[in-house]
């Protein structure tokens, strides 16, 4: 098809418009640092705006949820690695007292030893975190550490310790873990596990203090302590300790998946609401550039006579 010189001049005519406006927009971007001076400007944009915003509020209050896991988690691995260390303490001190070779007026002077793990233990397992929580309670403290946010259904993990796994050592007490619901409770059972009659701890602390090597000893069902109930508990502890560090990996890769998010969104909303100044600044000049060729071009062909047009 034949292009003659006036429908040129039609096209200069419209590239002439085209760029002017594109000029001005940008011009309007560089003064007013946004692309939107009133949200009448454009509903859909102040729409977007809006839900990334909201977007961005939630992963904010989700990274908290996650920071108050992470602090609280490091404090019950904290708790768990410190009461794994004093079982495993009762467990080197009772194979100590398992040498013949000890007299009684030994074993006596062991039981200081033991009474000062005893007490460390109960002040452990007694231990609140930095909100006042206790560590070790009756039940899970869940806290939500992903999901919530785009339609995705939160997810929680458990924080605490838990004190039935130490039921060995007082198995007697028949403590009933469920109808514990208050701090009160709470101090009764680890009383029964630390202090009680029938505690293998308290037990073994008496017998050391009364020098009874027949009582410490193992010699069948006359022993108090049975040689594995000291590291049973310790080793509980630790498999609680595994519990918690994966927990922690899990945490760890959510606030990781929440900062990219967080990232994402912020890009997002920059670009619906910010000026980008270096680039509006090369659209200004590409602009400018564009236009002052179109309008050499309208010159140059208005110039003609009608035969110049026409040919």
């Amino acid at each position: 098809m034949r292009t003659t010189i006036a429908n040129r001049f039609n096209e200069s005519l419209s590239s002439i418009q085209r760029h002017a406006r594109q000029l001005a927009d940008e011009q309007v971007r560089l003064s007013g640092g946004t692309k939107l001076l009133r949200a009448s400007d454009s509903p859909l944009s102040m729409g977007k705006a809006v839900d990334l915003r909201t977007t961005e509020a939630q992963l904010d209050a989700l990274a908290r949820l996650q920071s108050a896991a992470a602090n609280r988690m490091a404090e019950t691995e904290s708790a768990l690695r410190d009461a794994g260390k004093v079982l495993d303490d009762f467990h080197q001190l009772y194979a100590m007292t398992q040498n013949a070779s000890i007299g009684s007026q030994q074993l006596k002077g062991l039981s200081s030893q033991a009474v000062v793990l005893q007490e460390e233990l109960k002040q452990i397992l007694s231990r609140a975190d930095a909100t006042g929580y206790r560590i070790f309670n009756t039940s899970d403290l869940k806290v939500v550490v992903d999901g919530g946010t785009a339609g995705v259904d939160p997810v929680s993990i458990n924080t605490i310790g838990v004190l039935a796994g130490l039921e060995m050592l007082n198995p007697d007490a028949a403590i009933v873990w469920d109808d514990i619901k208050d701090a009160r409770g709470l101090d009764d059972a680890v009383s029964k596990l630390v202090y009680g009659d029938d505690s293998v701890l308290n037990r073994f602390v008496v017998a050391l203090k009364a020098g009874d090597a027949s009582a410490i000893r193992a010699n069948g069902d006359a022993s108090i302590v049975k040689s594995n109930e000291f590291r049973a508990a310790a080793d509980e502890m630790i498999q609680q300790q595994i519990r918690v560090g994966a927990a922690q990996a899990r945490v760890d890769r959510s606030v990781q998946r929440t900062d990219d998010l967080k990232l994402s969104v912020s890009s997002a909303l920059s670009s619906e609401v910010d000026t980008d100044f270096g680039q509006s600044t090369m659209e200004v000049q590409k602009a400018r550039a564009l236009l002052e060729a179109a309008q050499s071009i309208t010159a140059t062909i208005g110039s003609m006579n009608l035969f110049q047009k026409l040919g």
